[in-house]
């Protein structure tokens, strides 16, 4: 009995390393060339997409030629949403003008291109499981 419990439970925590062994790769293009740094907000709900202090995850990489990317790993299976920005003059921000449109580079997964108002997020949500790679060609550049 002792052995079928020791099994069960090895089994158990075999299966909970593999859920989390969900990794998600965002490749981002169209950068101003070595500028600044390239700030990723990961979304998992709805009430938090684009509250950067509500992120699942966020990353900061700096940017190197035109293009970076950057693996968010381990995530347990589901809808995320990714919004990124360039921060050209390393000022911790998205710029923004008079009428709140970044005039930094900007993006979302699913290569969603705003035309009034920023997405919702399910017009950006990808499903993640196993590894998962998307691509973001930033806006405004």
């Amino acid at each position: 009995m002792e052995q079928k419990i020791i099994g069960i439970l090895f089994l158990l925590s075999v299966n909970t390393t593999l859920i989390a062994q969900n990794h998600f790769t965002v490749e981002v293009s169209r950068l101003v060339a070595d500028k600044g740094y390239v700030y990723f907000g990961l979304f998992d709900k709805k009430s938090a997409f684009l509250n950067e202090d509500a992120a699942f995850a966020n990353a900061k990489v700096k940017a190197t030629g035109t293009k970076v990317s950057y693996t968010f790993k381990n995530l347990p299976v589901g809808d995320y949403a990714v919004a990124v920005y360039q921060d050209e003059n390393n000022n911790e921000r998205c710029d923004k003008n008079m009428i709140g449109y970044p005039t930094e580079g900007f993006g979302f997964s699913n290569n969603y291109k705003p035309k009034f108002s920023a997405p919702k997020f399910d017009d950006v949500k990808i499903n993640i499981k196993n590894s998962t790679k998307t691509n973001i060609s930033l806006i405004g550049n």
